[in-house]
């Protein structure tokens, strides 16, 4: 089968679970731009995306048993990447502090979509950062540090019903941008 210059899928990764370094590098060369670019966009360091696509290709072919036909391969592909990517930074930033804020923010917002699950620290830091002031601090200090409406009032000296107002915003603005996200990336999917 090596003289063979396509393969279908299912025989690269049939190839792939038989450890076959022929359909492994089939398999890597078939995903590495879809996720090269990927990596790229979110670590800028070019050697250091490398290092990140290559790990995440590692636990691809470690955990190629695992994937089960549901969805494509290259969503499956596509999370062990995102992991590997949130891997990375958790080695260079405190671990505690990505983790924690996704999943602060996660019970404050509920979504149908996968847009907050494919989210980065960064991203998720942007987005928040990009609300009006008094928004943001609201949020924050609620869905971050956990502070009561009356806390946050007297924290910043504004009524309390003013807390609560501005937390349906920044809930709004979010979930809003967050959507926007999860359209596109479908969009996207669709393209591939």
């Amino acid at each position: 089968m090596e003289g063979k210059s396509t393969y279908s899928e299912d025989e690269i990764l049939e190839g792939c679970r038989k450890n076959d370094r022929h359909f492994q590098e089939v398999f890597y060369k078939k995903h590495f731009d879809m996720m090269f670019g990927l990596c790229k966009s979110r670590i800028r360091d070019g050697e250091e995306a490398m290092l990140v696509v290559n790990d995440a290709f590692l636990k691809a072919f470690k955990n190629i048993g695992q994937y089960s036909h549901k969805g494509s391969v290259g969503a499956w592909l596509r999370r062990i990447l995102f992991n590997a990517i949130a891997d990375y930074y958790r080695k260079i930033k405190p671990t505690h502090m990505a983790e924690e804020l996704v999943e602060k923010v996660n019970k404050v917002l509920v979504l149908n979509g996968q847009a907050l699950n494919d989210l980065y620290f960064e991203d998720l830091v942007r987005l928040i950062e990009e609300m009006p002031n008094t928004t943001r601090e609201v949020f924050t200090l609620f869905a971050v540090d956990g502070y009561t409406h009356a806390d946050i009032a007297e924290k910043l000296g504004i009524p309390e019903g003013s807390s609560k107002w501005q937390l349906h915003q920044a809930r709004k603005l979010l979930k809003a941008k967050l959507e926007r996200l999860d359209r596109s990336d479908q969009k996207l999917k669709l393209r591939t």
